[in-house]
């Protein structure tokens, strides 16, 4: 970092600085609600943070800003002098959350993937700062239609507020500065409108403030290369997409937060991606469904949005891959994720049903459920060519290897556990597992060696 990075960077941490001892000050005279003292520290961030294009042209500065305040916020949460003092402004609220280190995660994240656009990045930021401030606080004072959700408490009046917010923070600058016509603008104000304000009904523990900024940003840029038809066609979708979802729910384990955010991913993958990339998930979920409904055991579980997120954690890097490089490549291992999750589902439901059954067997035959997943979704995106029986290959060798070491690594695995430990196992290994069926695709096509393969390096 320079001397004038350094001191552009300095500037933002005297005045957040500032911001926070003034609102400190605030809530010690005045004694205000404490969720407005909260939102008001959110804006103030906001405010801040939306400065970062003008002041910095590459990451490293926002990184180490990054770094410092990050420092700063888990002092305050976890010295419990600092907690009780100055860190009431964030933690007056009684709220189980990490929604400001998914905030800076959020803000990070989205300044390297804008790449200096400013309305990529202002958009999404606005949406975060304004949209999810005004659904909070018209939420709490006036909420009185509350959601089915876990977590946070959430209203169909926040929802809403949320909505008409997110409308102008999107319609006002795509407008003015996209190079939209009227009715491109309006369109894109809608659309992306209600999407965020379902990733915003459904995630809780704050990671909206994550998820916003980055979906949003994804959605934008893909929405921006529309013509009006398109954008109308989208909206339709996304409104069936939804109906069909809300009419399906007595037939799946899924609570509302949980529909909510699968119908965003749904949504997500179509506009990003084409309708082929919505196969996968969709093939896994319809199969999912239809060997859960014959089973009453399955029936009371309720499973919430951080499961859907544990289901598509190393799809959405594979998706994100993607719309900044837009190389095909990358399907096989976002179609792999699905192809491994549906596998290990298969592996935890045949442990409880046939204990009897030797495990090799159990594992041949989950593994033969998870690629029913793979084989069409492959076959479809490449047609029948050696190609796609080279990708057909190494999703096998992923899907196996996710199964194997699932079963390695989660205890009781007959006693089909749903606590959160089980769904950070699996997200974890079928992070790890997905780029080894894109590593064994270019090691082969290159001539490359086993050993090179599992060498990223020379991937490159």
């Amino acid at each position: 970092m320079n001397a004038a990075e350094a001191s552009k960077a300095l500037l933002l941490l005297i005045l957040a600085t500032g911001a926070y001892a003034g609102l400190r000050l605030l809530q010690v005279r005045l004694k205000p609600e404490p969720e407005l003292v909260r939102k008001l520290f959110h804006i103030s961030g906001g405010a801040l943070a939306l400065l970062l294009p003008w002041l910095f042209d590459r990451m490293a500065p926002v990184l180490v800003l990054g770094v410092v305040v990050a420092a700063a916020l888990v002092a305050l949460r976890v010295v419990p002098k600092l907690r009780s003092g100055f860190g009431q402004v964030l933690f007056g609220v009684e709220r189980q959350t990490v929604g400001e280190l998914c905030y800076l995660a959020g803000v990070c994240l989205l300044f390297g993937l804008a790449d200096n656009d400013k309305l990529l990045y202002s958009v999404p930021l606005l949406i975060l700062t304004f949209a999810d401030t005004m659904a909070a606080l018209i939420g709490e004072q006036y909420g009185k239609l509350p959601l089915d959700m876990s977590g946070d408490r959430k209203s169909y009046e926040g929802v809403l507020a949320f909505f008409l917010s997110a409308f102008f923070c999107v319609h006002v600058p795509v407008l003015l500065w996209g190079g939209a016509e009227r009715l491109e603008s309006l369109l894109i104000g809608i659309d992306l409108s209600i999407l965020t304000m379902m990733a915003e009904a459904a995630a809780w523990w704050g990671l909206d403030n994550f998820i916003i900024p980055v979906w949003g940003y994804m959605l934008l840029k893909s929405l921006l290369k529309m013509n009006a038809a398109e954008l109308a066609a989208h909206l339709a979708f996304v409104l069936t997409l939804g109906l069909v979802l809300r009419a399906w729910r007595r037939r799946t384990t899924l609570g509302d937060d949980a529909l909510f955010g699968a119908t965003l991913w749904g949504y997500v993958l179509w506009a990003v991606g084409g309708w082929r990339w919505v196969l996968p998930p969709l093939i896994q979920l319809f199969l999912f469904a239809a060997t859960t409904a014959k089973d009453p055991v399955d029936r009371p579980r309720v499973f919430r949005f951080p499961v859907v997120l544990s289901q598509i954690a190393g799809a959405f890097f594979w998706l994100l891959v993607y719309r900044q490089t837009e190389a095909q490549a990358v399907f096989l291992p976002f179609t792999a994720c699905f192809g491994a999750n549906l596998a290990i589902i298969a592996l935890v439901r045949h442990a409880r049903l046939e204990p009897e059954v030797p495990w090799r067997k159990t594992l041949s035959r989950s593994v033969a459920e998870g690629m029913l997943v793979v084989v069409p979704s492959v076959l479809l995106m490449r047609g029948f060519t050696p190609t796609a029986l080279l990708d057909i290959a190494a999703g096998l060798l992923a899907v196996y290897l996710g199964a194997i070491v699932f079963r390695r690594v989660q205890p009781a695995l007959g006693s089909v556990p749903i606590d959160a430990a089980r769904w950070i196992r699996q997200s974890i290994v079928v992070v790890g597992v997905s780029p080894l069926a894109f590593g064994i695709h270019y090691g082969v096509l290159r001539g490359l060696s086993l050993a090179d393969v599992l060498n990223p390096m020379k991937l490159l």
